[in-house]
Order: structure tokens, then sequence, then C-alpha cells
């Protein structure tokens, strides 16, 4: 069983990468405050300046005594705010490309960790791209909220605390307004985070068809299907597109009475209430020009933040369209802290074995015994649960009931990471990084000796491609391998498994894209290979079982038949019907496709 899988929240998430640099994160909360101190002072400094300039208008000789102060304060503040804005991007520069980089490594690390049964049920461009998502938004929340909404909340309550001098009404009234403001813009951008999460789901559907699309491009040009491609394409961009305008025009909506509101509040009651009181001698000059200038500068950082509030909301609602990857639980069902297990004769039980997948039972019941260092082959039609036999092995996927022993230990207790290290899988269609040929091979044994890489290599026939390559065993494959022909690949699959030197061994047609002449020199590798492994080999071509010790016949889930190839060939079952089929020129993947269905 799993440790228990908690879901997190997308605060919880944020915070967890946030305290990985906690001093810094906070030196750049203390600095940001530059911008709060540069709102709020100055229009008090001017205040200042301005009420010694009219007392002194008519004899200004002793005007520079009473200057000096406010002039000095100011030099001293300037200071200080630009020293805070300089430290603050250069603390932002250091801070944010880490919390990216510790953000996507994370979910780099969580969705990688999934079954292929995961991984067949989503689009690879779509997981790639909701690690976009999560990064650059959740990069967006913590700038956003360090740059600006800190700072305008700073300089609202030192902006309330400098008016209370001058009066509290005006204190009042620019509290108020802020808050209204503010409140305006949130409820908007509450029902933003709804309409983004849906234009989140849609954009990355979107994305991962069109990498499904570039990912398939051979057989987009061999069957000539672009402008096709490009109407599948155009019915995701239509949902896209509709998602996308009701964001933004939810965003515009908001925005008008933001307008509106400001021109009344802050725009004719303050203005009007300053110019009455100086009228009647209430206010200096001076006075006047604090309380214009400082609630000109709270309503432009309130009006910007109102305006960014629900870009803030959408991209809550983009990350949290993403961190839905992050509560998906993973479905290797590892145990933490798991033993290694020891496989050292390669002796494979299945004890009981149940297993359902898309709600149609495969094995039920299922008891086998491959005794070690037995080579077995794999036989049936296509679907008959030759493939699901050895990615059960594998733990590919979990099974529903029974164990599986190897060595008589159960592999589902076991860690993953040991087990998979102890069989070597030869597939039929290899799937090759984008990464040079050497890198390729040595994915089975990472910091093996060149001597060794070189030795699989030649072992496998692969020496003589290889070296005709423009850059040899640094030659990049290309995506997936298709800078290589289907045998080159199958080559580089079979020299990674000799690398890999396992006590079990699985061979699934791992010669049917080679010619003859290459296939019969690399059989002789990989009977060499078999010596004293367990080796399962799945077949099509049931010419490759002649030397098996034993064959297993699979149908419908359930093995129909065992025994050597002449054995089999003398019941005058499946088998029989199979290699008839196979000796006519051709060999069914169903039972329905034949005459000689079993």
């Amino acid at each position: 069983m799993t440790d228990k899988f908690k879901k997190i929240t997308l605060l919880q998430f944020i915070w967890q990468h946030i305290r990985k640099q906690g001093a810094l994160f906070a030196f750049i909360a203390l600095v940001s405050l530059g911008w709060s101190i540069d709102h709020a002072f100055f229009p008090y400094i001017l205040e200042q300046v301005i009420d010694v300039l009219t007392s002194y208008d008519a004899d200004r000789t002793y005007a520079w005594q009473a200057l000096k102060t406010p002039v000095l304060m100011g030099a001293l503040l300037w200071l200080i705010v630009e020293l805070s804005y300089r430290c603050q991007g250069f603390a932002l520069t250091k801070a944010i490309p880490k919390f990216e980089a510790s953000v996507r490594m994370e979910m780099f690390d969580h969705i990688q960790r999934h079954s292929p049964k995961y991984f067949s049920t989503h689009l690879a461009g779509s997981l790639a791209n909701k690690i976009t998502d999560m990064v650059t938004n959740t990069s967006v929340l913590l700038t956003q909220i360090f740059t600006l909404f800190l700072p305008v909340f700073a300089a609202l309550i030192l902006a309330a605390l400098l008016l209370l001098k001058v009066s509290p009404y005006y204190s009042f009234i620019l509290v108020s307004w802020v808050s209204i403001h503010m409140g305006t813009c949130i409820l908007f951008s509450m029902r933003l985070t709804e309409l983004e999460d849906a234009h989140g789901e849609a954009r990355s559907h979107l994305m991962g068809r069109i990498v499904d699309s570039f990912t398939n491009n051979v057989s987009v040009n061999l069957f000539y299907r672009f402008s096709e491609e490009n109407k599948t394409l155009l019915k995701d961009q239509k949902i896209e597109e509709e998602t996308n305008k009701n964001v933004k025009n939810r965003i515009e909506t908001m925005r008008i009475f933001l307008g509106i509101f400001t021109f009344l509040g802050a725009g004719v009651l303050i203005n009007w209430m300053m110019i009455k009181d100086w009228l009647y001698g209430h206010l200096t000059t001076g006075e006047v020009v604090f309380i214009f200038n400082i609630t000109w500068n709270i309503m432009q950082m309130a009006w910007y933040a109102g305006l960014t509030i629900p870009s803030f909301f959408q991209s809550i609602g983009i990350a949290n369209q993403a961190l839905k990857v992050m509560n998906d639980p993973s479905d290797l069902n590892e145990k933490k802290d798991a033993p290694d297990i020891k496989i050292s004769a390669g002796e494979i039980i299945f004890d009981k074995v149940f297993f359902q997948y898309n709600q149609n039972s495969l094995f039920q019941n299922k008891q086998v015994h491959i005794k070690s260092g037995e080579k077995v082959g794999l036989v049936g039609y296509s679907g008959a649960g030759k493939s699901t036999f050895v990615n059960l092995i594998l733990r590919f996927y979990p099974l529903n009931s029974g164990r599986i022993l190897i060595d008589g230990q159960d592999i589902a207790k076991t860690s993953l990471k040991s087990l998979r290290q102890q069989i070597a899988l030869i597939p039929q269609d290899p799937v090759l990084f984008h990464r040079s040929i050497y890198e390729n091979i040595e994915y089975s044994k990472i910091g093996a000796k060149e001597e060794e890489v070189y030795n699989a290599a030649a072992l496998s026939f692969s020496n003589e491609f290889i070296e005709a390559m423009p850059h040899g065993y640094n030659t990049i494959v290309g995506e997936r391998g298709t800078r290589l022909s289907g045998g080159e690949r199958q080559r580089i699959a079979i020299a990674r498994a000799i690398l890999a030197d396992a006590p079990i061994l699985i061979l699934d047609e791992a010669t049917s894209a080679l010619d003859s002449v290459t296939e019969l020199s690399i059989q002789k590798s990989l009977r060499s290979l078999m010596k004293n492994r367990t080796t399962l080999v799945i077949a099509h071509r049931l010419s490759t079982l002649l030397l098996m010790d034993r064959i297993l016949v699979f149908n419908k889930g359930k093995i129909v038949e065992e025994g050597s190839h002449d054995t089999l060939l003398k019941k005058n079952g499946l088998y029989a019907k199979l290699w008839k089929m196979q000796a006519g020129g051709f060999f069914p993947d169903h039972p329905k496709s034949s005459p000689l269905s079993y």
C-alpha cells in the first residue's frame, strides 16, 4: 500500500517554496515599502516646503534656515527610496528564478512518478503546459504581492495617518474610497477565477492537441492531412477563444464601474472639500498641495492595483487549474522506504493474480510458475494478455488482488527502483530520448564505463551505423529517435538491455524492425544474453520461439496451452493453428479475422 496522499492548496504549495528562501523574501517585503514611503512622505515634505515659502514670501532673506530641514529630509528620503528600489530589483532577480526552478522541478518530479497508464490518458503536451502555467503564474502572483499589493496597503496606512494630522475626514474618505474600490475589484474578480479556470483547461487541452499533432507529423505528412489537422484543432481553438473572451469581457465591465466610482469619489468629493476648506481658511496652501498629492498618489496606486486584481485572480485560476496535476496521487503504488528487491535466481510466480483493466478482467486467479533461468515464450492474438503479463511484472499497473513473487519476494512490497533496475526490457517499438546515441545507450546504466557502452553497441551490431553518423556516438537522435530508422532504434534498445546486464530479460518482438541478415546476427547476441537469465519473449513471428524452454499461449487473459514448440504442435490446438496461419503467410491480430478461430 502507498502512503496516504494529502491534497495541497495553492497557498500551501506557494508557501512551501517561499520558505526555502524565507529570509530573502522577507527582505524583499521590507524594501518593497520604498514605494509606499515615496508616495506617502514626499507630499508631506512638499507641504512643509510650500508652507515655508508662503510664510517667507514677503521677506525671503531667512527662508533657507526654515527650508533646510524639509529639503534635507527630502534628499534623505530620495536616497532611501532609490536604495530600496535597487535592492528590491536585485533581490527579485535572485529569488524569483530560484522560486520558479523549485516549482518546476517539484511538478516535473511529481508528474513523472506516474505509471504508463496515467500518461496514456493524459496528453503529454497538456501536462507540460500545466508546469509552464504553474511556474509563470505563481511567479506573477508573488511579484504582484511584493511589488504592488503590499506597497499599496502600506502606503494607504501611512497616508491615512498623515491625513489625520490635517483632518480625520480626509483620512476617512481616502480609506473608504480605497476599500470600496478594491472590494469592487475583488467581487468582480472572484467570478473571474471560475472563468479563467475554464479558460486554462481549454488552453492546456489545445496545447496538448498541438503537441500531439506535431509528434505525429509523420502520419500527417504520410496521409497529407494538413487541412484535416487544422479542422480538428479549430474545434479546440474555438473553445479556447470563447473562454478567453469571457474572461476579458468580465475585466472590461469591471473597469467601467471603477472609472465612474473613481471620478465621483476620489476625483470630485475630495477635491471639492479641499477647495472649500481652503476658501474658508481651514487649510493652508501647503496642506492643499499635500492633500491633493497624497490622495492623487494613493488613488493612482489603488487604481493600478485594482486593474491588476483581475489578472491576479486570473493567475490564481490558472495556477489552481495547473495544481490539479499535483493533487493527482502517484499511481506507482510504491510504499515509502520500501526495501530493495534482491534478484539472483530470477524465479517468477503469479500467485492467484486478479487484474482488471478498463472494466475488462484480463487475469482471474492466475497461477503461473516460471523457473529460474527458464526461457519462456508468450504468444497469442493482440489483446490476449501477453503485454499485460510482463507489464504486471514491471509493476506498470497495480494488481486488484493476488501476488507476484520474484525469488520469493512480493514485488508490490519492494522499491520500484530496485525492481526495474534488475529487469531489462527490449520493446517492439523503442522510443529514444532527444539526446546523443551514447546517452541513450548509457541510460540503462548511468555512469557506465565507456568501454562497456561501446561493447554493448558492438554486441547489438550498432557500431557500424553509429560510426557512420556525422558525430558518431555524440549524434543527437531527434525527438523520440526520429532521426534513426526503426531498425537502428531497435539496435540501440538492444544495446541498452545488454548494458543493463539484468537477471531478468524481457523481449517484446525485439528484432521485428531488423532485416533478416541483421536479425540472424543479433539473435546470436541475444542467445548469449539469455544465458543464465530468466527470459520472457513476446513473439508474433513464432519462428523466434523455437529455442524456448516453454511457450505460454494466451487467449482472452487465460493461458490456454503451455509446453515446448514440438509439444504444442502435437496438441493441434491454438498454437498449432497460429503456426499454420503464419506458415501460410499471415498471422491475424484477432481471432475474428480468421476462419480458424479458436
